[in-house]
């Protein structure tokens, strides 16, 4: 798990989300971070958002926040995940993090098919 302290703008961080309720279908999102409250939505708003840009748009375009080209960004697919200090400190991993997740979901999927 990330804490925000940890981030580094411009650095790989890795979602982590289960398509079943024993942890065995682990889904892994890379994303790059971009700041805090990025959006213009979230100026106002009181609450901290973490904001992460897809790592394919960020390869082409790089920061979608301070880019300046020609294209659309949002009609080249570009999206940015909003996501909050919970969903960070839960849902957020360094690579290492999320090998390690990955691993433990091998040996839950693992002790899994043994039980049946």
């Amino acid at each position: 798990m990330v804490s925000p302290t940890d981030l580094k703008k411009g650095s790989a961080y890795y979602m982590l989300t289960f398509a079943d309720r024993d942890w065995t279908i682990p889904g892994v999102e890379p994303m790059i971070y971009v700041g805090v409250n990025v959006l213009d939505s979230q100026k106002a708003e009181a609450e901290t958002h973490y904001c992460f840009q897809d790592t394919v748009s960020f390869s082409r375009f790089g920061d979608a926040i301070q880019y300046k080209g020609p294209a659309n960004l949002a009609y080249e697919g570009a999206s940015i995940h909003s996501l909050t200090a919970r969903q960070l400190s839960t849902d957020v991993f360094t690579l290492e993090g999320v090998i390690a997740e990955m691993q433990a979901a091998r040996a839950r999927a693992d002790a899994k098919s043994r039980e049946t």
